[in-house]
């Protein structure tokens, strides 16, 4: 009865976990990072790509999941076996949580979730330097997990690679998935579980040529073996020296490498100018066709202990020099990033001057609103492109826009020299105004003259690039009066005029014929208190909305000092 109730213990199934104590979560979070993507994730805050996680009991598990076709029975020594894999623990492995088996459709096996990263995010990573301190000591994790498996009632670990070898918070290395591939192997050739997508080939390059035999690429997991993973082992440590696998560079689609690999046609090309040549003759052993070529862990682990001898303290110790170093490197890219920040301020700053006027941008970035305004007296101009529809007809829309940006970019040099301020552009039309918001005691009207002078000047000399037989004529008109303005939209704010003394300049522009300037009678009164203005009567102008206008011409400014000098 006694051996009877051992018996019980040993095979007593406590690995079984069933479906209502676990629950899967997809974690949206990380598949939001992928997307982004992250050029500043730093060591400390690095991650695992994780698409989905389970949570048994109050534990962070990780799990393989296949599809189950049939009911499963254990045999007594899987039973045996997966008693044992429950049993491992070691600081360099993962803690084998369970199996969840004919719930449903779905085959779950679980163990402990390490987030922090694997070894292939950093040998992947090409901002992360990895130096021989990390190497030597990734190595010595690697081989002490190893060397527990290959002791313990386990025996393999089957899957090793870069990716089943994890770093924790504490930047502990611990082996993943080991023990599991001949239970899989046998469930799937058995026709009992079935992979939900297809095994990617690239994860056989990793496996040895001998375990590589007979294996359903694609569909099933390879079997393991001690002998297999002093293979993976050197294939890891390939990828740790050239940060790229010994097969990334043949010229063959993967099924024809894993042939090759299998037929021993196809060998790992090694960089034979490595600097430390018992590093190179390690991994070349460790990838030997030949099983029984391959040296032993314990071999292994005196030659790795002989080539990394220069490497002392722990990883942690390490890490403290590291640490110091990245956070002189941080210092140097918080000051380059503060000085693109500077820039991209500074160019945001332009761009809002250049959409309003500049103490309205001034007073959004600083309060946020602006508050509508009424001002006494502005002078608003307007100036036209004569015939422009005629020109669009004669070309082409590129040549339609650079003719249009070449005129424009010329009336914004011109203006820049007065204390005026361009509103806006409509079509082949460009509206200028001053007094508003910058006031500037009734000097407005005779600034507005000045600018409409000189846009003429430079209009009848303007030379054309795009079509140079073309004779740039513009009409002009302009009127003072009560204006009120105020910032329109959010998203796009622009600075708006509004009230009776804009329409009338309006009209003041249509109301012209070509390469003259037009005002207002009161407009006229104004500038003739400045006896340097020529102006004349045009006489009645019908204006819409208006009814019937005395009118002015407004022809030349003279300069009594220059006339004197002549």
């Amino acid at each position: 009865m006694l051996r009877r109730q051992r018996r019980l213990n040993i095979y007593r199934m406590n690995w079984k976990i069933p479906k209502n104590q676990f629950k899967v979560i997809e974690n949206k979070v990380s598949n939001s990072k992928n997307k982004q993507g992250n050029t500043t994730e730093t060591l400390s805050s690095k991650r695992r790509f994780i698409h989905a996680y389970a949570i048994v009991d109050t534990t962070k598990a990780e799990f393989l999941q296949l599809r189950q076709l049939k009911k499963i029975v254990w045999s007594k020594p899987e039973i045996k076996f997966i008693t044992e894999l429950k049993k491992i623990s070691h600081d360099n492995l993962t803690n084998f949580l369970g199996v969840n088996y004919n719930d449903t459709d779905k085959f779950y096996m679980l163990s402990t979730l390490v987030d922090r990263a694997s070894l292939e995010d950093f040998v992947d990573d090409p901002d992360f330097t990895l130096d021989i301190t990390f190497k030597s000591a990734f190595i010595r994790d690697i081989l002490k997990g190893l060397q527990y498996l290959h002791k313990s009632y386990i025996g393999y670990h089957g899957l090793l690679n870069i990716q089943t070898c994890l770093i924790d918070a504490n930047w502990v290395l611990k082996l993943s998935n080991f023990g599991i591939t001949n239970i899989l192997h046998n469930l799937i050739q058995d026709e009992v579980l079935k992979n939900i997508e297809l095994i990617n080939l690239h994860f056989y390059q990793t496996i040895s040529p001998e375990n590589l035999k007979g294996c359903n690429f694609g569909i099933n997991y390879p079997m393991g073996s001690q002998n297999g993973d002093i293979y993976s082992f050197g294939i890891v440590l390939y990828r740790l020296t050239y940060r790229y696998g010994p097969f990334d560079n043949v010229s063959m689609v993967p099924k024809d490498i894993l042939k090759g690999i299998v037929e021993n046609t196809i060998e790992p090309v090694f960089d034979e100018t490595l600097e430390d040549s018992s590093f190179l003759d390690l991994m070349k052993n460790c990838l030997k066709y030949n099983h029984l070529e391959r040296p032993s862990l314990k071999t292994l682990e005196s030659n790795i202990k002989t080539i990394l001898h220069s490497t002392r303290g722990n990883l942690v110790d390490q890490m403290i020099n590291m640490n110091e170093k990245y956070a002189q490197d941080l210092e140097r890219v918080v000051a380059e990033r503060t000085n693109m920040l500077v820039e991209a301020q500074q160019q945001t700053d332009r761009l809002l001057s250049e959409m309003l006027p500049p103490s309205i941008a001034e007073t959004l970035k600083n309060s946020g609103t602006v508050e509508p305004k009424l001002y006494e007296s502005a002078t608003v101009c307007f100036v036209q492109i004569c015939d422009f529809p005629k020109f669009m007809e004669e070309n082409l829309p590129p040549a339609v826009m650079q003719f249009l940006n070449d005129v424009f970019n010329m009336f914004d040099e011109v203006i820049h020299n007065y204390d005026c301020y361009k509103v806006e552009t409509i079509g082949d039309t460009y509206m200028v105004v001053s007094g508003v918001p910058k006031e500037n005691e009734g000097k407005h009207v005779f600034v507005i003259a000045e600018v409409a002078i000189s846009l003429r000047s430079h209009s009848l000399h303007f030379n054309v690039p795009v079509k140079p037989d073309w004779k740039l004529q513009v009409r002009i008109g302009f009127h003072c009066g009560p204006i009120a303005a105020g910032v329109i939209g959010i998203k796009a704010p622009r600075y708006c005029l509004f009230g009776d003394t804009v329409n009338f300049a309006s009209r003041m522009e249509s109301n012209c014929p070509p390469n003259q300037i037009q005002v207002s009678e009161s407009t006229a009164l104004k500038l003739m208190e400045n006896p340097e203005y020529r102006l004349i009567k045009r006489g009645i102008v019908k204006v819409k909305g208006k009814g019937d206008v005395n009118t002015y011409w407004l022809n030349e400014h003279f300069h009594p000092t220059e006339d004197s000098s002549n």
